[in-house]
This record gives structure tokens, sequence and C-alpha cells, in this order.
């Protein structure tokens, strides 16, 4: 069974550890979690918590990959986060490296939308309805994590050309700012998005002792009941490697090379093959295996 995982920060870790002197990152240690893992093929993302320059963090994290080490691997590139995108105009820049994803904002407010953390008043800023239909003309991915519900909404309203939501949960059995509410889900199913359900263990349970796979399959079956399996698919958002969230994954489910464990509890819920193959790869594969990056493989 292959998984595609619709939420990596593998680009923004491959950054800043070679920013901070450390090298051969991917090959000591993504490569081997992922070789073990039935993860094969993801959004690797650039996540944008604080200022730097864009161009030159993507470049740096292209440059740590060495392809060769994930034989098969399908790998499309997109961005956590618009914050240090100067303006619209400038999405040309990303796209020419092979961004084709994006979120507008991480939690922030910036200067195209508001972020979960900004004003619940302030919405789509009109910067970033130019932004949205210069994505619309590439052919990009809009991702609707993190905004606010007033962006959300907003987004939905201006375009619904290739949308999904890669990374959260169900906020009627969790109440964290980064779940979606009954009411966005059917919203983001009537415009035929995808809805990615994550591990980040807050938001499938404020109680540690259900930040687990079977909390997070009560969250699975909450959504398949409003948005319908063909709009399921998972975006883990794995922290192992990003040391301001410790821990910050399910008990059963702590990194990549552990998936085993969500593929067994699925078939304990009795899902068939057929379900489980949409659900971590077919749904979102067969949309947008278009914009698979094509690596130049150095000899």
């Amino acid at each position: 069974m292959k998984i595609f995982d619709v939420h990596s920060d593998l680009l923004y870790d491959l950054y800043t550890k070679k920013k901070e002197g450390k090298v051969n990152r991917f090959a000591l240690y993504h490569a081997p979690q992922l070789r073990i893992s039935d993860i094969k093929g993801a959004i690797w993302t650039m996540y944008s918590p604080d200022d730097f320059d864009l161009v030159e963090s993507i470049e740096i994290a292209l440059g740590e990959i060495d392809i060769h080490l994930l034989p098969d691997f399908q790998v499309l590139l997109g961005l956590e986060g618009l914050r240090n995108l100067p303006k619209a105009t400038d999405l040309k820049k990303v796209y020419d490296l092979g961004i084709r994803h994006a979120m507008l904002t991480w939690n922030e407010e910036n200067q195209y939308a508001t972020g979960v953390a900004g004003d619940k008043n302030r919405g789509l800023m009109p910067e970033g309805k130019t932004l949205l239909s210069m994505m619309e003309e590439l052919d990009m991915i809009i991702d609707v994590a993190h905004l606010n519900e007033k962006s959300f909404y907003d987004v939905l309203n201006y375009t619904q050309k290739n949308i999904i939501f890669s990374h959260g949960n169900v906020k009627s059995l969790c109440e964290h700012r980064r779940n979606l509410s009954d009411e966005q889900l059917k919203a983001l199913r009537s415009v035929d998005g995808l809805f990615g359900l994550t591990l980040a263990n807050n938001f499938v349970s404020p109680n540690k002792q259900e930040q687990n796979l079977d909390h997070l399959l009560n969250h699975l079956e909450a959504a398949i009941d409003i948005m319908d399996i063909d709009h399921i698919m998972f975006g883990f958002d794995f922290m192992d490697y990003l040391s301001e969230f410790p821990n910050a994954n399910l008990i059963d489910l702590p990194d990549a090379s552990q998936t085993k464990n969500l593929l067994s509890k699925m078939r304990e819920r009795g899902y068939q093959e057929t379900e489980i193959e949409k659900i971590c790869y077919r749904n979102f594969y067969q949309r947008y295996h278009r914009h698979i990056h094509q690596f130049e493989v150095k000899s």
C-alpha cells in the first residue's frame, strides 16, 4: 500500500539545517526513514514561520536533495505560507523553481490573507486576489489550511480551482483553531476540494491519552461522513525533526518510519483495501500527479 503525504516540512528542515552548518541532512535523516516507510510520495513544503529570503531558501533546500536515495519517490513542491513572497508577481520566481502548491499564510496576517492567529474580521486582501488569479493561471494547487474562517470563505468565494486543505482535523471532535467546522467541511466539499487529516497530536485531542491512531480514525470517520471517501487524504505533518515541536505527533505514529501502524489500524476498523488506497494515495495522486517535480538527477 502506498501513501502520498500531502504535508511535510522537509524543505524547511533541509534549509534551516544547512544554514546551521549541518550537512547531509537528507541522506542521514530523511531518506532512511522514508525508505522503510509506506510513504512513496509527498508535498515537500518550505514552511515560513518567520522572515527569510524565500528564493534562496528553496534553492538551498533543493541543493540538499539526492533523489537517487529514494528511487521512484514522487515529490510535489509547495509553500506553507507566503509571508516571504514580497508581492504577488514574484510568484513566477518560485514557480520556475518547481513550486506548484501554496498556502497564503501560516498562522499570521500578511499582505495576502489572514491566518488563524490574525484578526477574525480580516480576510483575503486585494493582493491575495491577485495572487489567487496568478495561481489559477499557473494551474497551481491552492491550499486553504492555516487561514482564519473569513479568509477561508473569501478564498472559496473567489476561486474553486485546485482547492485542498492539506492538514487539519475535525473541530466537532477537537476544538482546535486549526481544525475545520462541519460547515467548513461542507463548503470544502461543495467546491470539490480535498481534506487532509493530520497527526499533530493536539489537533486529535487535548487529552494526552487520546493522542493516538484510534482517535485519529474517529476524525477520519467523521470527515468521511461529511465529505465522502473520495475527498479525504492524509497530510501527516511529522515534527520529529523540528526542534520547536518536540513529541508533537501521535503516540503510535511519531515519525515516517511507523506508517505501518496506521494501515493496520485502518484494516482493524474494517476499511477495505480499495478504500485505504483511495484515502492514502489515489484521491490526491489522481488529481495532481501532473505536478510531480522532476529533479535533475546528477550522475
